[in-house]
């Protein structure tokens, strides 16, 4: 596989930063605050092809809260020596909510990285298998009977 150039990375990784299927830039990977789509509705990719695929986004998520923890406590420290107790309280809080709002991003963004490393690509059987079984599931009509 050849290798893609730097503009191009980068252009997947701006889409998976702004919740956009790396493929093709239309789709949402989610929908709702923390619900992930499985499939693009648009190109049809599939996000995740296994479970714990996921796990690359919480080392995102984590790694940039905890950066942005340190980093903040030891700026604020050398700023304004505010009093140990209140660095504490406030940074412990930052977190948290980091945490909790950046989650879809960061996850989002572990999808534009598994898709420039081969991992995301449309799954035809899977959308075969998918379509199948909506088809062949009765009707409540049927479940009457």
């Amino acid at each position: 596989m050849a290798a893609k150039s730097l503009g191009y990375s980068l252009h997947k990784l701006l889409l998976g930063l702004f919740l956009r299927c790396p493929n093709c830039g239309k789709g949402h990977i989610f929908h709702g605050l923390f619900k992930m789509e499985r499939t693009c509705p648009f190109c049809g990719v599939r996000y995740e092809r296994r479970s714990g695929e996921s796990v690359g986004g919480m080392y995102i998520n984590l790694g940039a809260a905890e950066l942005l923890s340190i980093g903040g406590f030891f700026i604020t420290q050398a700023l304004f020596n505010p009093p140990l107790v209140l660095q504490t309280v406030f940074w412990g809080v930052f977190n948290i909510v980091f945490v909790l709002l950046f989650y879809r991003h960061a996850r989002s963004l572990w999808v534009a990285i598994s898709y420039l490393t081969g991992g995301v690509q449309t799954d035809v059987a899977y959308q075969k298998n998918t379509t199948d079984n909506r088809t062949d599931e009765p009707s409540r009509k049927d479940l009457r009977r």
